[in-house]
């Protein structure tokens, strides 16, 4: 426990501190993403954070992919919020087939032959094609609350490299995080 202004805070734990982190970067590479495609026009990116950096994927140099991150940084740490969120994200994907899942489950739970469950065929395409309207809104709450967070004050880029994965270009963006006092 550490002392700070008369309250006691708790230091985090090594695995608590690379979700932080996880969390940061996934926000900061959706913001370089949103700068690509806005800025440069780019399409077909992807993306993915881990605890020390970002990787982005597509077909671009490596100063636009600096540039992108760069301003991404800058727009988050002057309240661009909604920049951390990406309709492309991977949670949305998860979410749906999360979402769909559990509709399928409720929708056969039950049906004991293969005759029952193809009775049910209309009605779980009806109950899945309702958890993918459900699950959109749920995928950008998970995106905003679990998987990323904006607020990057105390996150700086450290540098970024080139390499290639599958004949693509593909650029891995590393961070460095320094925890800010508790006020």
């Amino acid at each position: 426990m550490m002392e700070n202004n008369g309250l006691k805070t708790r230091l985090k734990t090594p695995i608590e501190t690379m979700v932080i982190q996880i969390r940061k970067n996934h926000a900061l590479e959706h913001a370089s993403i949103h700068v690509l495609e806005t800025k440069y026009q780019k399409k077909c990116l992807s993306g993915y954070s881990i605890y020390n950096g970002f990787f982005l994927m597509g077909n671009l140099t490596i100063q636009e992919a600096k540039d992108a991150a760069d301003l991404a940084l800058a727009r988050l740490q002057h309240g661009e919020k909604q920049l951390a969120i990406h309709p492309g994200c991977g949670t949305n994907l998860a979410v749906t087939g999360f979402c769909t899942a559990v509709g399928a489950m409720i929708t056969l739970s039950g049906a004991n032959s293969r005759k029952e469950r193809w009775n049910r065929f209309s009605t779980l395409v009806s109950m899945s094609s309702l958890m993918v309207m459900i699950s959109k809104p749920l995928g950008i709450n998970a995106q905003k609350y679990i998987t990323t967070d904006a607020e990057v004050s105390g996150l700086r880029i450290m540098g970024i490299s080139a390499s290639e994965l599958f004949g693509k270009p593909c650029f891995f963006v590393e961070t460095s995080l320094t925890f800010q006092e508790f006020h």
